[in-house]
């Protein structure tokens, strides 16, 4: 399953909006992370509430956690040192491997790739394209790609209000 999620400061939804490979919404992202007492959420269309990602400890081990609808928490655990940026997604046992600031990087279960994300430079913002392989784990990877994103470029700055509205007009191309 393929998914995109067009970044850009010009749309004012309130939210960004995931896209399938068909161009039709499926999901929207809404909320910020430039405070440690803010949240990501996920939702359907419909504004049904499938996750959200929040913040829970900084230091050497930084540590985010995802909360799914009918799943346990998974937390994203960040080792920093000068060495190496490395990433991993606790219950789910995924490593994130790849380069997260030049945009490609890859989930990993084991050996096998469960995930795909690359970054891509638009002249309407940044797009992200998430190539999924299972159903269960879209919602860890649209939450986990967007913490990455902000980690790497310009601070995402959501509007805080809700749509005026219910028109969308998302073009990925």
């Amino acid at each position: 399953m393929r998914y995109l999620l067009e970044l850009t400061q010009k749309q004012e939804y309130g939210q960004i909006p995931v896209a399938n490979e068909k161009g039709k919404i499926k999901y929207l992202i809404q909320g910020n992370l430039d405070n440690p007492n803010h949240t990501l959420y996920l939702k359907t269309y419909k504004q049904t509430e499938i996750g959200r990602l929040y913040t829970d400890g900084n230091g050497i081990i930084s540590s985010y956690t995802i909360d799914v609808v009918n799943h346990s928490l998974v937390k994203v655990k960040r080792f920093n040192n000068s060495v190496s940026n490395l990433f991993y997604i606790t219950r789910l046992n995924y490593l994130v491997t790849g380069s997260i600031k030049n945009g490609k990087y890859r989930f990993l279960s084991g050996v096998k790739t469960v995930a795909t994300v690359e970054t891509d430079i638009k002249k309407n913002g940044v797009v992200l394209t998430c190539n999924i392989a299972r159903p269960e784990d879209v919602p860890f990877i649209l939450l986990c790609a967007t913490l990455f994103t902000q980690w790497h470029t310009t601070p995402l700055r959501l509007p805080t209000f809700p749509p005026i509205g219910r028109k969308y007009n998302v073009k990925f191309n």
